[in-house]
């Protein structure tokens, strides 16, 4: 259930007041206020590049569809790239720690790309959720073993 603020705003949304809405100066003055305040700080912080795509929008909603039309990833492009740096990914030069770590982090941005199903029913007695993560981790440690370069993990690869 969306809750209202004290301006009658529902939260989460920088929808701009409606005619009867725009009767109430105090709650369009505050979104007016919010939404210049939002644009304003986008402005400052892109590329001034990008201003020409963005300079003559009148709301954040508008501003914020241009700016993601404009940096959006198609999202198989990027999983692939993120594929391939995991698997040329080495642990070349960097600690053991550092290495995993800069694995996890790529495993942790594809794993926002790529969602796997749960079952929702809560009927399922298979687990195959919990059979599928499994998977998912035996890869992430083969993928973290492939890594290891060094002659000193021989014994841990094998």
């Amino acid at each position: 259930m969306k809750t209202k603020n004290k301006l009658g705003f529902i939260e989460g949304t920088v929808k701009r007041p409606n005619l009867k809405e725009r009767d109430d100066p105090t709650k369009y003055n505050a979104w007016e206020m919010v939404n210049l305040m939002i644009c304003y700080w986008i402005i400052n912080l892109i590329d001034p590049k990008l201003h020409t795509s963005i300079d003559y929008v009148e709301t954040v909603v508008v501003m914020w569809e241009n700016l993601r039309k404009i940096y959006a990833v198609a999202k198989t492009p990027k999983i692939h790239q993120l594929k391939t740096d995991i698997v040329k990914c080495k642990h070349r030069g960097l600690d053991v720690v550092e290495f995993y770590s800069k694995l996890m982090g790529m495993w942790s941005e594809l794993s926002n790309y790529i969602k796997i199903s749960q079952c929702t029913c809560e009927k399922c007695k298979c687990g195959v959720g919990s059979k599928v993560m499994k998977m998912l981790k035996e890869e992430q440690t083969h993928q973290f073993l492939k890594g290891l370069t060094d002659e000193t993990y021989t014994n841990i690869r094998s």
